[in-house]
C-alpha cells in the first residue's frame, strides 16, 4: 500500500500551505509522517507541487492543479489538487494534509484491511441534516483506474453546473457509490467514523486551537 499525504491545495488565506502549519513544534505533514510510520507504513509520499515539501525527505508528487481558494471562494477544480498519475492496479491511501490525527485514528487506517474504496471521517456525515456534511480524513483506493475515472466524470458534471459547488471528496465518494452527488449519504460499507478529536484546519486561527487540543 501506497500512502499519499495530500497537500496540494492553494489556500491564500495562509501564509504557508496547511500542511506546513506548526503542530506541537513540527510541520502537520511531518507529524502525520511520523505517525504513519510508527503504525507500520514505509511507502509514504507528498502530493504537492511546492517544492518546500522537499524537507520532508519523502517523494514529493507533482500534477496538474487548478484549485484556488481565496476569502472562502473556490476557483478551478478541487479534485485537481491532490491526485496524482498512478498505475491502474496502484493501491493506495490518500491522508488529508490539513488534518491533526491522533494516534488511534491513524492506526485504525493503517490497520484497515479492506478491497473496498473506503473513506474515513467523523459521523457527521451519516445525519443528512447537518450542514457542513461531515469532514473527511482519508481515503483507501484498491481501484485507482475507477477512482480517476469517477474524478473525471465529477469534474464534468461540475462543468455542466449539476454540482451546487465546486465539488470535492464528498461529490466524488457519491458518484462512486451510485448516488446524487448533491445529497448527503454515506454507507457503512464504504465509510469508516473517526470520532476522537481528530480533526481539520480550516481556518488560520484553527491552528492554535488544534495546538491546544493535542498539547
Amino acid at each position: 500500500m501506497k500512502y499519499v499525504i495530500m497537500c496540494g491545495g492553494n489556500y491564500k488565506d495562509f501564509e504557508l500551505p496547511k500542511a506546513m502549519s506548526d503542530i506541537g513544534g513540527e510541520w502537520l505533514v511531518n507529524r502525520t509522517i511520523r505517525q504513519l510510520r510508527k503504525y507500520g507504513a514505509s511507502d509514504i509520499c507528498i502530493s504537492s507541487n511546492d517544492e518546500r515539501f522537499d524537507a520532508c525527505y519523502v517523494t514529493r508528487l507533482e500534477h496538474t492543479n487548478s484549485f484556488v481558494c481565496e476569502k472562502g471562494k473556490s476557483t478551478g477544480y478541487w479534485l485537481d489538487a491532490f491526485y496524482p498519475h498512478f498505475s491502474d492496479d496502484t493501491k493506495v491511501t490518500f491522508i488529508f494534509g490539513d488534518v491533526v490525527f491522533t494516534d488511534d485514528a491513524i492506526k485504525t487506517i493503517v490497520e484497515t484491511q479492506t478491497d473496498k474504496n473506503i473513506l474515513f471521517g467523523t459521523s457527521a456525515a451519516k445525519n443528512e441534516k447537518h450542514a457542513n456534511w461531515g469532514e473527511p480524513f482519508a481515503y483507501i483506493v484498491n481501484d485507482y483506474k475507477t477512482f480517476m475515472d469517477g474524478v473525471k466524470a465529477v469534474k464534468k458534471l461540475q462543468d455542466e453546473g449539476k454540482t451546487k459547488r465546486v465539488a470535492i471528496v464528498w461529490e466524488l465518494y457519491r458518484y462512486l457509490n451510485g448516488f446524487d452527488v448533491n445529497v448527503q449519504r454515506v454507507t457503512d460499507d464504504t465509510y469508516i467514523c473517526i470520532d476522537d478529536g481528530t480533526m481539520d484546519i480550516d481556518a488560520p486561527f484553527q491552528i492554535k486551537q488544534r495546538n491546544e487540543e493535542f498539547s
